[in-house]
């Protein structure tokens, strides 16, 4: 099954997380899988790919315009699709404005529940898509130039494009 995954990123964090994905499947199931800005896929792609994995990092509660819009071409061309953020705020665990030092609320798992709720779930059932897998992983979040915080991991990521390998057999 020849799996493309699209992203749209502001950080390059989305990207990395895409990359790390399109490795696992391959790695996992020797499926034939490539990386493209999702600015980039065309009728082309929706043609030549049997499924897709969607991701966007998620700034100011929004994601980027790019992989909203394939999501909905995705449900219209009716291919199985994953769909992931990257999202720095949520999976930090911390409310805006809280002090640096403040301890993160909830456990990893709840703030990944989180994110999805509040930026997969959405943005998914708006587009009419129904995926077949959903996640969301941390980020990199920067004002001015500076980092504000940076919680990206690779192991979340490819346990999660682990699943998803069985999940698209």
């Amino acid at each position: 099954m020849k799996t493309l995954i699209a992203y749209s990123t502001r950080w390059g964090m989305t990207e990395r997380t895409a990359r790390l994905i399109a490795e696992t499947l391959k790695e996992a199931d020797g499926r034939p899988t490539h990386v493209l800005d999702a600015r980039k896929v065309g009728r082309r792609e929706l043609e030549t790919y049997d499924a897709f994995v969607v991701g966007s990092s998620v700034a100011a509660g929004r994601w980027k315009g790019p992989a909203r819009r394939l999501l909905a071409r995705l449900a219209a061309a009716r291919k199985p699709t994953a769909v992931f953020v990257t999202a720095a705020g949520v999976l930090s665990g911390k409310e805006p404005g809280s002090a640096p030092d403040a301890p993160p609320e909830g456990t990893p798992e709840e703030r990944r529940d989180k994110a999805v709720g509040l930026y997969v779930d959405p943005v998914a059932a708006q587009a009419g898509l129904k995926p077949v897998a959903k996640s969301a992983f941390g980020g990199r979040m920067a004002f001015f130039g500076k980092v504000m915080i940076d919680n990206w991991e690779a192991e979340p990521v490819a346990a999660w494009a682990r699943e998803l390998a069985r999940a698209l057999r």
